[in-house]
């Protein structure tokens, strides 16, 4: 390998990455359907992300590809076809994938700074997107810039890979996929270093209460002498994949009633350290808790307002559908992330325990429906159809159904891949470090293609603030992330990856 200094190529062009990286960071690309349209099938603002990274690539000459508005790519080394056809395979170039995305989660809870314009504090840059996954995608894009700009021979072509849907269901990749013949390998730079080399499956499904045509009186009686309260509505969650930290509730009933329940809820809120409150005057109130927000792979981080607002509830007096709907989150979801009360518990050595996180919650009589959205993400000794199966068995008796579910299975790259042992030597060389082996609940863009990883940015022992108020990320720690995303692609880029196990570098 030439002797570079990898962290002085990176240093001479931090000034231009943070530059960079804010102009990103400012356009709020959540998912918005509302402003869908041609070549911006996901909302204007993620099409107007995806072309700002594809502009700038080729502005430093790399050759760009957008599929849709909702996927693309910037390409070094080999050419590109820009004509879009139904499928890329033969004639298509072998490559190395470095997977990113510019689409992000809500910007819920309360911020210190506006989420949408960036602003550094004590050394770090705080944005939603900081650090899932703009701050990363700047940092692998500068990392191939710099092996172009050294003028590096590569043995196969690089791409950055661009979507906008990793959080939502990354239909972009399905679509990358229909287009795109697959990569020799490559990572994603959306968890932590060391290397992600196992990612738990997921089950994303709902739990549903119907209930058309059937009064309130129906099924579970009210306590002996007590009117009942009535659940008017329901509201927690803005994404399946963050744990809710706002809910609320409508509620009505007699005004003793109503003032009976305002103080329960105090004392209730005060017993168990919670924040919560009500407004609203004769005949009808609404309920607010507050919690901590987390990303939904690990629930147990984060406490959920929804289920701590539901558990709340399901000691007052509701009868007919609202009871059931309040029981069933009570009953199988409040207070247990790791899946016990549903029957679905389970945990292997490689990627640990099986975790559930309630993201959405609803109930609206008028629509005579109420749902609890279910996130789930699980070892590789359960399968996604065992768990549906144990699940229906387990909500039929409260009158709940599942809606069709989303299965994605669990991805293991073994740990004698050529890749992999390329990735430690580059993580241990740059760092000093071991590079151990880790798994993660999180679902990433490397369980879409074959012999892909995830592999950073954040280092161990840092604070991962991805999904919550105030995110943000390590400027030391990004410029570091450059430094070994540039080494790891010339590295990965003159691997030879004719004889699986037998890789060998080409220089």
């Amino acid at each position: 390998m030439p002797n570079i200094d990898w962290n002085y190529e990176v240093q001479r062009r931090q000034e231009a990455l943070m530059r960079d990286l804010s102009s990103l960071l400012a356009i709020p690309s959540v998912k918005n359907l509302s402003t869908a349209g041609p070549g911006a099938p996901l909302g204007v603002e993620s099409a107007r992300a995806l072309r700002y990274v594809l502009d700038l690539a080729a502005q430093h000459g790399l050759q760009v590809v957008n599929h849709e508005g909702i996927v693309g790519y910037a390409a070094y080394g080999g050419e590109v076809d820009h004509e879009v056809v139904e499928v890329h395979t033969e004639g298509a170039p072998n490559y190395i994938a470095v997977l990113s995305h510019v689409d992000v989660v809500p910007a819920t809870g309360e911020w210190t700074s506006p989420p949408f314009a960036p602003e550094i504090r004590d050394g770090r840059l705080y944005a939603r997107g900081a650090i899932d996954d703009k701050g990363p995608t700047i940092a692998a894009l500068y990392g191939l810039l710099i092996v172009k700009e050294l003028g590096l021979p590569l043995l196969h072509q690089v791409r950055l890979i661009i979507g906008t849907d990793e959080e939502t269901g990354m239909n972009c990749m399905e679509v990358y996929n229909r287009y795109e013949r697959p990569p020799l390998a490559g990572f994603t730079p959306d968890a932590d270093f060391p290397i992600v080399h196992a990612e738990k499956g997921q089950v994303n499904t709902r739990m549903t209460l119907r209930f058309d045509g059937e009064s309130r009186e129906h099924s579970v009686p009210a306590s002996v002498g007590a009117p009942p309260l009535q659940l008017c509505a329901f509201r927690s969650g803005t994404a399946a994949n963050m744990v809710p930290d706002a809910a609320e509730a409508v509620v009505s009933g007699s005004a003793a009633d109503l003032d009976s329940l305002a103080l329960a809820l105090q004392a209730f809120c005060a017993e168990r350290g919670l924040e919560g409150g009500l407004v609203g005057g004769s005949g009808e109130i609404k309920l607010h808790m507050k919690g901590k927000s987390a990303h939904g792979m690990v629930p147990e981080l984060g406490n959920n307002a929804g289920l701590r607002l539901l558990d709340f509830l399901n000691s007052q007096s509701f009868v007919g559908h609202d009871a059931r709907f309040i029981r069933g989150a009570a009953d199988l979801l409040a207070g247990d992330t790791a899946g016990e009360a549903l029957g679905i518990a389970s945990r292997d050595d490689a990627m640990g325990a099986l975790t559930v996180n309630v993201g959405l919650l609803q109930y609206h009589p008028a629509a005579s429906e109420g749902y609890f959205h279910l996130n789930i993400r699980f070892p590789s000794c359960i399968r996604g159809e065992q768990i549906i199966d144990t699940l229906r068995a387990r909500i039929a008796p409260y009158g709940f159904e599942l809606s069709p579910p989303i299965i994605k299975p669990s991805h293991l790259v073994p740990a004698d891949h050529p890749m992999i042992r390329t990735l430690q030597t580059v993580y241990t060389e740059q760092t000093g470090e071991e590079a151990t082996l880790l798994s993660t609940g999180g679902g990433t863009y490397a369980c879409k293609l074959p012999n892909c990883v995830a592999f950073g940015p954040l280092f161990p022992g840092e604070l991962d603030t991805a999904h919550q108020p105030d995110e943000s990320i390590s400027i030391d720690s990004l410029m570091n992330a450059v430094a070994i995303y540039a080494r790891a692609i010339y590295e990965l880029a003159n691997l030879d990856y004719s004889a699986p196990g037998e890789g060998r570098a080409q220089r």
